[in-house]
Protein backbone atom coordinates (compact mmCIF):
# COMPACT_ATOMS: atom_id res chain seq x y z
CA UNK A 1 0.00 0.00 0.00
CA UNK A 2 2.93 2.68 0.99
CA UNK A 3 4.37 1.81 -2.68
CA UNK A 4 1.24 2.26 -4.39
CA UNK A 5 0.77 5.64 -2.83
CA UNK A 6 4.27 6.60 -3.58
CA UNK A 7 3.88 5.41 -7.45
CA UNK A 8 0.62 7.86 -7.34
CA UNK A 9 2.66 10.52 -6.08
CA UNK A 10 5.56 10.08 -8.53
CA UNK A 11 3.12 9.72 -12.11
CA UNK A 12 2.23 13.91 -11.56
CA UNK A 13 6.06 14.66 -10.80
CA UNK A 14 7.03 12.60 -13.54
CA UNK A 15 4.62 14.14 -16.27
CA UNK A 16 5.75 17.83 -14.65
CA UNK A 17 9.52 17.50 -15.69
CA UNK A 18 8.46 17.45 -19.38
CA UNK A 19 6.56 20.25 -19.37
CA UNK A 20 10.01 22.14 -19.21
CA UNK A 21 10.89 20.66 -22.19
CA UNK A 22 11.46 22.12 -25.08
CA UNK A 23 9.23 21.05 -27.96
CA UNK A 24 10.55 20.45 -31.61
CA UNK A 25 12.28 23.37 -33.07
CA UNK A 26 11.39 22.00 -36.50
CA UNK A 27 7.34 22.63 -35.73
CA UNK A 28 7.77 25.91 -34.57
CA UNK A 29 7.08 28.77 -36.18
CA UNK A 30 9.98 31.21 -36.66
CA UNK A 31 11.03 34.31 -36.12
CA UNK A 32 14.74 36.04 -37.33
CA UNK A 33 15.54 39.02 -35.45
CA UNK A 34 16.56 42.32 -36.50
CA UNK A 35 18.25 44.84 -34.57
CA UNK A 36 15.69 47.44 -34.54
CA UNK A 37 12.34 46.90 -36.74
CA UNK A 38 10.76 43.93 -35.42
CA UNK A 39 6.95 44.21 -34.57
CA UNK A 40 7.74 44.23 -30.94
CA UNK A 41 11.01 47.25 -31.08
CA UNK A 42 10.11 49.86 -28.31
CA UNK A 43 7.57 47.67 -26.85
CA UNK A 44 9.79 44.98 -25.42
CA UNK A 45 13.44 45.33 -23.97
CA UNK A 46 15.91 43.44 -24.39
CA UNK A 47 17.09 41.82 -21.16
CA UNK A 48 17.24 39.38 -18.58
CA UNK A 49 13.76 39.28 -19.28
CA UNK A 50 13.30 39.08 -22.59
CA UNK A 51 11.24 35.77 -23.58
CA UNK A 52 9.00 36.50 -20.70
CA UNK A 53 7.94 39.69 -21.40
CA UNK A 54 7.81 38.53 -25.46
CA UNK A 55 5.44 35.83 -24.36
CA UNK A 56 3.38 38.61 -22.66
CA UNK A 57 3.33 40.46 -25.64
CA UNK A 58 2.45 37.99 -28.20
CA UNK A 59 -0.26 36.90 -25.95
CA UNK A 60 -1.76 40.20 -25.95
CA UNK A 61 -1.31 40.88 -29.35
CA UNK A 62 -2.90 37.61 -30.76
CA UNK A 63 -5.28 36.57 -28.02
CA UNK A 64 -3.69 33.52 -27.70
CA UNK A 65 -1.66 31.83 -24.54
CA UNK A 66 1.57 30.56 -25.96
CA UNK A 67 4.01 28.44 -24.01
CA UNK A 68 7.79 30.32 -23.17
CA UNK A 69 9.16 31.32 -26.64
CA UNK A 70 12.70 30.18 -27.35
CA UNK A 71 15.43 31.88 -28.94
CA UNK A 72 18.90 30.25 -30.22
CA UNK A 73 21.45 32.16 -32.29
CA UNK A 74 23.40 31.24 -35.24
CA UNK A 75 26.32 33.37 -36.81
CA UNK A 76 25.15 32.51 -40.37
CA UNK A 77 22.39 34.49 -39.79
CA UNK A 78 23.98 37.46 -38.75
CA UNK A 79 24.82 40.72 -40.46
CA UNK A 80 27.13 43.71 -39.67
CA UNK A 81 25.67 46.79 -41.20
CA UNK A 82 24.20 50.09 -39.99
CA UNK A 83 19.83 49.41 -41.26
CA UNK A 84 17.35 48.42 -38.82
CA UNK A 85 16.47 45.63 -40.96
CA UNK A 86 19.91 43.48 -40.77
CA UNK A 87 18.98 40.19 -38.80
CA UNK A 88 21.21 39.93 -35.23
CA UNK A 89 21.56 36.37 -35.41
CA UNK A 90 18.47 35.40 -32.96
CA UNK A 91 15.63 33.15 -34.37
CA UNK A 92 12.63 33.21 -32.05
CA UNK A 93 10.72 29.81 -31.89
CA UNK A 94 6.90 30.03 -30.97
CA UNK A 95 4.45 27.27 -30.72
CA UNK A 96 0.88 28.80 -31.55
CA UNK A 97 -1.99 27.34 -30.70
CA UNK A 98 -4.25 25.41 -33.50
CA UNK A 99 -6.53 27.88 -35.25
CA UNK A 100 -4.22 31.13 -34.28
CA UNK A 101 -0.96 30.43 -36.79
CA UNK A 102 -2.12 33.38 -39.09
CA UNK A 103 -2.08 35.81 -36.36
CA UNK A 104 1.47 35.10 -35.74
CA UNK A 105 2.14 34.83 -39.94
CA UNK A 106 0.83 38.41 -39.90
CA UNK A 107 3.46 39.22 -37.17
CA UNK A 108 6.35 37.87 -38.80
CA UNK A 109 6.91 34.56 -38.07
CA UNK A 110 7.22 32.01 -40.63
CA UNK A 111 6.59 27.97 -40.47
CA UNK A 112 10.01 26.39 -41.45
Amino acid sequence: MKYALLLLLAIPLCTACKKGKIPRLDEAFQYTETYCSDPWNNQVEQGDNFLEDLEIWLELKTGKAIRKPYMKFFRDKMTMCYACSCTSGNVIYVWPPAGSEQKFLDLGFRKP
